[in-house]
């Protein structure tokens, strides 16, 4: 019994590596860029069709 708990053990540990390896090299540990308000507001300014000629995307 202690041997067949120990293989069980051993191949549950090995899975798991696996998984968290591909895991890794997938970027799901990486973290999250935010966006804050100071990032979007020059493409928050100009909404289509509210913009005048030339004010828009510095033409």
């Amino acid at each position: 019994m202690k041997k067949f708990l120990l293989w069980t053990l051993v191949t549950l540990l090995i899975l798991l590596s696996l998984l968290a390896y591909l895991l890794y090299s997938e970027g799901a540990f990486d973290s999250k860029e935010t966006y804050t308000q100071e990032k979007l507001a020059p493409f928050m300014k100009c909404e289509a069709g509210k913009c005048s000629t030339g004010k828009c995307g510095g033409k």
